[in-house]
């Protein structure tokens, strides 16, 4: 007979997160060697909530999230050179048009989980707008809502579509099985992980700024999170490196040659090997911990709901990408982009995709920008609209004839 695990709080924290760490590494390289799609991201979320809900005594690192989103907001914030800058510019009626037609689910999700899903209208309306799962849960408890409901929702919304939509773009030869190449490398450099002492050597002043310029952007991050700014560990990084880059390249670099080191020449900024796999672990790690057994087991219905609300979303998506790649071809692969940009998931998730998958990532990172300023702006009116049309119904259902 087996021995039962002992209750998590039995064994020391420290622990229970270097269990976790492992159990991810292990998953991610595994994942690798089978070929499997983002092999840091997909396998340690899938692995640490398998772990979780077979009663392993895992426990995820509370700041993994915040420090994952700020290496990868760097990393994707060297994409924006002047260029692409120009180019976001030029398109932005798009952008912010694709940014409405992604919000076009969530009336669908709203009427499911309002009738099938056995929550209050305002529960109902949270559990279906893709917004962050910690600034949804905090307008439920403001308007009276239930927070674990929201929670349940917006976990699995977030972590089915990672699980889904990289099978599909798999299936459909858009996004190639294996790890992508995710930090930048000096040109000359020896390939491989066996050769990262001699990549270090060459790239170590760039890498050592590119760690400087991180830790100095976390102070003011920081600042905005304890004010609870939205999605700022993620939204910051990037728009500063994405400032700094252009800013960079508009400079003239023929009076610099002289005094400015050969690293500092461009690429300024960029990532180590390995940096942005750790980051990515660790966003993998956090979202396999937001699937929670006693949560399904507790609310199945609202979670068969969920199942559903998010599959015809994804769907839904997919076919509005469609129409646009069609009416609007003029990006780099139009239709996969759409399709990101469109997709029910959160941010860096897709923008995950979009680098490995080669779709145009200012698009969807900028669509998918746009589209969190719309949820944070439409949640609380859509929310008071609810509570005012719930409460005049009830009313009216009260009131003697």
């Amino acid at each position: 007979m087996s021995t039962p695990h002992p209750p998590d709080h039995v064994q020391p924290l420290g622990w229970r997160v270097g269990c976790g760490w492992c159990v991810c590494v292990l998953a991610a390289w595994g994942w690798a060697r089978f070929g499997g799609p983002l092999p840091f991201l997909l396998a340690p979320m899938l692995a640490f909530a398998l772990a979780r809900g077979l009663g392993w005594p895992l426990a995820e690192w509370r700041h993994g999230r915040a420090l994952g989103q700020c290496v990868l907001g760097v990393g994707l914030g060297l994409r924006f050179t002047d260029e692409v800058v120009a180019g976001l510019l030029d398109r932005w009626p798009l952008i912010v048009g694709m940014a409405v037609l992604a919000l076009l689910p969530t009336w669908i999700g709203y009427q499911a989980y309002r009738r099938w899903g056995r929550v209050s209208p305002v529960s109902a309306c949270l559990c279906a707008l893709p917004g962050g799962a910690s600034e949804m849960a905090v307008l439920a408890d403001r308007h009276g809502a239930s927070a674990s409901a929201v929670a349940l929702t917006q976990g699995l919304r977030v972590t089915l579509v990672v699980s889904v939509v990289p099978w599909a773009l798999m299936a459909s030869g858009s996004l190639h099985p294996g790890v992508a190449v995710a930090s930048v490398v000096p040109a000359g450099t020896p390939a491989g992980w066996a050769a990262l002492p001699a990549a270090w050597h060459a790239g170590g002043p760039a890498w050592a700024f590119t760690l400087a310029w991180a830790a100095l952007i976390s102070l003011p991050t920081a600042w905005l999170h304890r004010r609870r700014w939205s999605n700022v560990w993620m939204m910051v990084p990037l728009l500063a490196t994405a400032a700094l880059m252009v800013v960079w390249e508009a400079l003239p670099t023929g009076g610099l040659t002289g005094w400015l080191p050969p690293w500092a020449h461009r690429p300024m900024l960029m990532w180590p090997p390995g940096a942005l796999e750790a980051a990515q672990l660790c966003l993998g790690m956090t979202l396999g911990g937001r699937l929670d057994r006693a949560a399904w087991q507790a609310a199945p219905r609202l979670t068969a709901v969920a199942l559903g609300v998010v599959l015809a979303s994804l769907l839904m998506c997919l076919g509005l990408a469609g129409v646009a790649a069609w009416a609007l071809p003029g990006v780099p692969q139009a239709w996969l982009t759409h399709s990101l940009s469109l997709a029910p998931g959160g941010m860096a998730e897709m923008a995950l995709l979009a680098r490995q998958s080669g779709a145009w990532l200012p698009e969807v990172i900028a669509t998918h920008v746009v589209r969190l300023g719309l949820v944070l702006w439409m949640a609380p009116w859509w929310v008071g609209w609810v509570q005012q049309r719930h409460a005049r119904l009830s009313s009216d259902v009260t009131s003697p004839p």
